[in-house]
C-alpha cells in the first residue's frame, strides 16, 4: 500500500494580523491564534510585514509571538521581482500586500491550501487571483 504524505494548510499573516498578535484587542488576538492553530502546514510572516508591524524578534515583548510564528518569508531578488509584477497588476495594492502575496505563493508551492489572514481582503483577493495555488483570503 502506498501512503500519501499529508499536505497541510498554510497560513500567511498580514500587518493587521501581526499587530493583533503582538498588541491587539483580545478578540482579534484570539482570531489570529485560532488561525495559527489550524495551520497544520505551517505559518509564515513576510519580512516586510514584520517591519511594518514593528515586530522585532529580539524584543522581550515579542516572545509570545515568536513562539507562535517562527518562520519569516525573506524577500530576495526573485521575490522582489515577483512582488513588483503583482503590484503592477493590481491597482491599489501596497508593497506589503504584494509581499504577502509572494509569501502565500511560496507556501502554496509546498502543497496544500494557503489561508491569508488580512485586514485588506479586497486587494488580497485581487492579488491571489494572479497566484499559482489554492488560496483563501480571510478577513480579520
Amino acid at each position: 500500500m502506498v501512503q500519501r504524505r499529508r499536505v497541510g494548510r498554510h497560513l500567511v499573516l498580514d500587518n493587521q494580523a501581526v499587530s493583533a498578535l503582538l498588541r491587539g484587542p483580545a478578540v482579534e488576538r484570539r482570531q489570529v491564534i485560532e488561525a495559527l492553530a489550524a495551520a497544520d502546514g505551517g505559518s509564515v510572516v513576510p519580512s516586510a510585514v514584520r517591519v511594518e508591524a514593528g515586530w522585532d524578534r529580539r524584543a522581550g515583548l515579542a516572545a509570545s509571538a515568536n513562539r507562535l510564528v517562527s518562520d519569516d518569508d525573506v524577500l530576495d531578488g526573485r521575490g522582489a521581482d515577483r512582488a513588483a509584477e503583482l503590484r503592477a497588476s493590481v491597482a491599489g495594492a501596497s508593497v506589503v500586500d504584494a509581499c504577502v502575496a509572494v509569501a502565500a505563493e511560496r507556501a502554496a508551492a509546498q502543497g496544500g491550501p494557503v489561508e491569508i489572514l488580512t485586514s485588506d481582503p479586497l486587494d488580497m483577493a485581487a492579488l491571489a487571483a494572479h497566484l499559482e495555488g489554492r488560496f483563501e483570503v480571510r478577513p480579520l
